[in-house]
């Protein structure tokens, strides 16, 4: 490290000290079960509960909010938010947390449909619909294949299953989790089947102060050490 970076990372560490005299402002993308409204209107959910846990484990106050993914992420390129998650897109001046939301991206198609889709070739010529960000996030073969398909991206997953489950689309790509908790949800259990053709990825949280974004990564440790980020995943969110 040099004497600049030394500097600028101990200055960061004085601001972070400084900000949590007062909530700092934590968004995170608003897709259950990572994180969502319970019916009494509560933030909840996957990844709601990690960083939660790691904030209160290092004493520090913080409000939450649900975004689209769009939307999270101008929020927070424009300063707006002191911890955005998950982010997938790189940022200049920005500090990331060591990677643990684990993302499957899969497809999905109707139990009762007879196409198989075993590797990205399968997709030319489907109708799709995928989340925000998908031809982005999922990399230039995927959006290449896209071209050559009925491809569109819709933030609401309760809509995409209206496409699905009315015929107007074949397919959907998405996190498995995602869309098995809104498939079993609004629709019942069983009635997809799930063709993990991409590999899952890792992504971390963003900052925008190195003393937060230290504290943040103290803080997971201290979940795995104790077992408590392996119980938050395989609690049940139906």
């Amino acid at each position: 490290m040099d004497y600049m970076k030394f500097i600028l990372f101990c200055l960061g560490l004085c601001l972070s000290s400084l900000a949590h005299t007062s909530p700092i402002k934590v968004g995170l993308h608003d897709s259950a079960p990572w994180a969502y409204r319970d019916s009494q209107g509560q933030i909840t959910g996957i990844d709601y509960d990690i960083v939660q846990n790691i904030l209160r484990q290092q004493g520090i106050e913080a409000e939450f909010e649900l975004y689209s993914y769009s939307r999270l992420l101008k929020l927070f390129s424009e300063h707006k938010l002191d911890i955005a998650s998950p982010v997938a897109v790189p940022y200049p001046g920005a500090y990331y947390s060591q990677p643990y939301f684990t993302i499957q991206d899969v497809v999905v198609s109707r139990r009762d449909s007879p196409m198989q889709i075993r590797q990205l070739s399968d997709l030319k010529g489907k109708s799709i619909v995928a989340y925000q960000q998908a031809s982005a996030v999922l990399g230039p073969d995927f959006a290449q294949q896209m071209k050559q398909a009925y491809y569109l991206e819709e933030a609401d997953r309760k809509k995409q299953f209206e496409l699905l489950f009315n015929n107007r689309v074949q397919l959907i790509v998405g996190d498995e989790r995602v869309l098995s908790f809104y498939s079993r949800t609004y629709y019942g259990p069983n009635l997809l089947n799930i063709y993990p053709i991409f590999p899952a990825v890792d992504y971390p949280a963003a900052f925008w102060n190195a003393g937060l974004q230290q504290q943040f990564n103290q803080g997971l440790e201290q979940l795995k050490t104790q077992g408590k980020l392996a119980e938050i995943y395989a609690q049940p969110r139906f």
